[in-house]
């Protein structure tokens, strides 16, 4: 246990000194969700209804950048590093290691959220309507199909540049293409078509879902059923492919 909190705090630590996970969590779904906000806004005649659907949309954007930047970034750039390698040589065990990053990855996920509920209260007035238990339960969810795919982007990435190169690729699907910023109904039915195949799709509206109390309704089957495939063959890909050191 000791050993666990110790490299719980050791992750803690790195966390607030990388840039790059700092800005993709915290800086980048902020201004985004600031700008596509107001561009929006003034376009909605329910506004507490747009945003009881755009705040959960933009902390998808959170669960993204946390999996990709957080979970699959950094464990590329520790193992760059040497830092696994040098923990193989001490007596701590890979499963600590590995709650370790999740506890970081949820942590960069809980600080995000919060940061766009506070700018969604302070910047939209918004009246913040949740339902609080099933929101916590759609995020976990959400949360550990993101860290699954960033794993996978570890364990199929060698070099920072090659982790780097994934993330971007997906991000302007992830953020347009899934409703977290532009809702889908406004899309081109072509486009709509395409945004099924955008695993933050389904984030989004299960958060959805759950801020406004309909979790467990039909509605959230679909997405129910594709997140929990992802977290498994997250958790099938990357403890076959994951690699503690470069080969």
């Amino acid at each position: 246990m000791q050993s666990m909190l110790m490299h719980t705090k050791m992750e803690l630590r790195l966390f607030f000194r990388e840039i790059i996970g700092l800005f993709f969590v915290f800086v980048m779904p902020a201004a985004c969700f600031y700008f596509f906000g107001k561009m929006f806004e003034a376009q909605q005649s329910d506004v507490s209804q747009y945003l009881s659907r755009y705040i959960p949309g933009m902390i998808g954007i959170v669960l993204f950048t946390s999996g990709f930047f957080i979970i699959g970034l950094q464990a590329v750039i520790d193992r760059e590093r040497g830092v696994y390698k040098r923990l193989k040589g001490t007596p701590l065990h890979p499963a600590v290691i590995v709650q370790a990053i999740l506890t970081k990855g949820l942590f960069a996920v809980f600080a995000g959220t919060l940061e766009i509920i506070i700018i969604a209260r302070l910047a939209f007035h918004a009246s913040l309507v949740i339902n609080v238990a099933q929101f916590v339960m759609a995020l976990l969810l959400s949360a550990g199909a993101f860290f699954a795919i960033g794993f996978v982007v570890a364990s199929i990435a060698k070099k920072f540049q090659s982790a780097m190169a994934i993330g971007f690729v997906a991000l302007y699907p992830m953020m347009f293409l899934s409703g977290a910023t532009i809702p889908l109904e406004s899309l081109p039915s072509s486009l709509q078509n395409v945004a099924a195949l955008i695993p933050l799709k389904y984030a989004v509206h299960l958060l959805q879902n759950g801020w406004s109390g309909q979790l467990f309704t039909s509605s959230s089957l679909v997405d129910v059923i594709v997140l929990s495939v992802i977290v498994g063959l997250g958790i099938v890909i990357s403890r076959k492919y994951f690699r503690w050191d470069i080969v």
